[in-house]
């Protein structure tokens, strides 16, 4: 039998909790996130559409669409959205996205393909203010 090329790797660990990713075939497949509670994580957006898997947890999740460059859509407004254990968000590419633990959380974010990250300066900015 061949060996599977799963690899599960932890990326980051602090005081909002752990994240691992998981590669297969030198291909990231999935993220899987600790946020404590009054944590946040996220403050980016993605060239491919993603979903996060609420697997324990509340969360409130934040959310803007954005250009191609970045820059806010044209009449789009952000969204705020209470999730729980079991809920499914599916992430549109370009949409700056906000993850912020109202209880312990655990989310489980797939994507398609590889995707590319890009920080989103106002949600950062929120991270920042947390971490200081």
């Amino acid at each position: 039998m061949k060996k599977m090329d799963l690899k599960i790797i932890l990326e980051n660990f602090d005081h909002r909790g752990a994240v691992y990713r998981g590669d297969y075939c030198k291909k990231e497949h999935f993220l899987l996130a600790e946020i404590k509670q009054g944590k946040i994580r996220g403050g980016h957006y993605h060239n491919k559409k993603v979903h996060h898997h609420v697997l324990s947890g509340k969360i409130m999740y934040k959310e803007i669409l954005l250009t191609e460059k970045g820059n806010c859509k044209k009449k789009s407004k952000e969204t705020k959205r209470i999730m729980k254990s079991g809920d499914i968000i599916k992430t549109p590419e370009y949409a700056a996205h906000l993850l912020i633990a109202i209880e312990d959380s655990i989310i489980f974010e797939t994507s398609d393909e590889n995707k590319m990250t890009t920080n989103y300066q106002k949600y950062r900015n929120e991270i920042d203010k947390k971490l200081a």
